[in-house]
Parts: structure tokens; C-alpha cells; sequence
């Protein structure tokens, strides 16, 4: 079966990049964990699905995994994704990424082993569960082609991609802006079809953005060697300061639960945990 989006599924074997190399992109090694994290992968998909399964109703839900060593700026997890009940009445992951650390993303679709990834042995996976009005919505959005959901991609990527201009995007902005569309169809306000129309429609709303600040070490080393960093589309006062508004797992969880966009929120636990919790409502969750 040919999936709708760009795939790349490879049954959570090829979790770091793609093997095929073309003129624009480097080569990428696949990575291959090794048999103890691949078992807690799998595992955690398993739990993940029979948890989700478990719940009345529910088919689309906001996963966020950690991965990317987020806590010296106080951030457990690092990239978020949609979980989409399919057709077979199992679970796709769609989000976007960026393979091989280029300055391209593309959206993939995918399975949940493939989200988890290898922080399955020491991070939880911590799942949102949209209201049922922004579930069909994102349902609406995210069917087939999602050609909708694939209008607010921007394909530059840039890991710091600053949450007020439309130049770059990194992972966690093109889920907040779907789910900003999905929010606007929900409540009958008018189609945010371009990135410009969702990004000013969040900042009406009240979204905020994380500030990390980035030393003058790491900002030379990023300009002068990282390909998927830029940070020309920020003001010129985050760029000498080195404090950058960023489109964070938690800034997007802190606004969909201000927005009451969330019904509430599960913690599903990796390796040595003993089962998924749920808070009993939006006010009492916590990242």
C-alpha cells in the first residue's frame, strides 16, 4: 500500500537517515540499535497502541518523544507528532523531519516504532488528546494526500526556526500550525491555507514561544558548520542577545491546554516503567 505522504518506513530499523544519497544531500549511515533498545521500541510502540486503543473515540493524538538532549535548557522532550488511526484500525505517525542534518525537511508517514525511537529506554512518550472538535478537524486535515496539512510545510528547515516569520520551519511548528488550523475549523473561523494566516493567527491567540539562549560558541559553531541551524529569520536582538524564540514540545502543550484545545493528557512509560498514567484533567498535567 502506498502511503500518501513521502515514507520512509523501514520498521524502526533506519531511525537516523535515509541510506540513499543525491546531489543536494550527504550520504547518511542508517543506524542500527542494538537488540536490548530495539526490544524496548517495540515495546513501547505496543503500549502505546494497546493504550490508545483503550480510549473511546479517539483517533488522532499529539505524541512528543525525547531524543535530542533538551535538558540543560530545562526541556525533557524534543520533537512532536501526530498519531493518526489509519484505515486498519492501527496507528500512523506523521511528522516532519529533517534526515541527515541538511537544511531540507519533508513530511513522512510512518509507524510508531520509528517515533519512539531509541529514547524508549529513558524517556517517557508524552501523548495529547485533542478535544473530539479538533480531532475531526485534524482527522479532515490529515486524510490522504493532507494536501491542506501540506500547504503549512515549509521545506527550509532550521532547528531554531524563529516562530514569527514564515522563512524556516523545524518539527514542532508544523504540528502547532496544523493543529492552529484544525483549531480555526473547529470553531468556524476562516481556513488558515498559508503559513502566514496560521502564524499571525497564534500570535493573536496568545501563543508563546520558548527562549533559549544559545552562547556565542555554539551560535558561531551552528552558523559555520550546521547546515539545518539558521538564525537570520530572528529579530536582531535575539541575535546579539543568543535568547531565541523557539517553537518547543512544551510551548505548544502550554498553549493547546490554555486554549482548551487539549482534553487531556497520557504519559506513556519507556523501559522499567510499569504502566501509562493519565492525568485527571489539563490543569493538573505536567510536562
Amino acid at each position: 500500500m502506498k502511503p500518501s505522504f513521502l515514507s520512509l518506513f523501514a520498521a524502526g530499523l533506519a531511525l537516523a537517515a535515509s541510506a540513499t544519497a543525491t546531489a543536494a544531500q550527504p550520504l547518511c549511515a542508517p543506524r542500527y540499535p542494538p537488540p536490548a533498545t530495539m526490544a524496548a521500541m517495540f515495546d513501547m510502540a505496543a503500549v502505546t497502541a494497546d493504550t490508545l486503543d483503550d480510549l473511546s473515540g479517539v483517533d488522532v493524538a499529539l505524541a512528543a518523544r525525547g531524543g535530542q538532549d533538551l535538558s540543560k535548557y530545562g526541556l525533557r522532550h524534543s520533537h512532536l507528532a501526530f498519531l493518526v488511526r489509519n484505515a486498519d484500525g492501527g496507528w500512523d505517525v506523521l511528522h516532519l523531519l529533517n534526515r541527515c542534518k541538511t537544511d531540507q525537511s519533508d513530511l513522512y508517514r510512518e509507524g510508531l516504532v520509528n517515533l519512539v525511537g531509541e529514547s524508549a529506554i529513558t524517556t517517557d512518550l508524552r501523548v495529547g488528546i485533542p478535544t473530539p472538535a479538533v480531532q475531526a478537524a485534524l482527522k479532515s486535515l490529515l486524510d490522504g494526500a493532507a494536501p491542506r496539512a501540506r500547504a503549512l510545510h515549509q521545506p527550509r528547515y532550521s532547528m531554531l526556526a524563529y516562530p514569527g516569520n514564515a522563512g524556516y520551519q523545524n518539527s514542532n511548528q508544523w504540528i502547532l500550525e496544523v493543529t492552529a488550523a484544525a483549531m480555526a475549523q473547529s470553531a468556524g473561523e476562516p481556513a488558515l491555507d498559508t503559513r502566514e494566516r496560521s502564524l499571525a493567527w497564534l500570535k493573536q491567540r496568545g501563543y508563546a514561544p520558548s527562549r533559549l539562549h544559545i552562547g556565542i560558541g555554539k551560535r558561531l559553531g551552528a552558523r559555520f558548520f550546521a547546515d539545518n541551524v539558521a538564525v537570520t529569520d530572528h529579530p536582531a536582538s535575539e541575535r546579539i542577545s543568543g535568547n531565541y524564540s523557539v517553537v518547543t514540545v512544551e510551548s505548544v502543550f502550554d498553549f493547546l491546554l490554555r486554549s482548551g484545545a487539549l482534553e487531556r493528557e497520557l504519559a506513556i512509560p519507556h523501559q522499567g516503567a510499569t504502566a501509562p498514567t493519565a492525568s485527571p484533567s489539563p490543569q493538573e498535567s505536567t510536562p
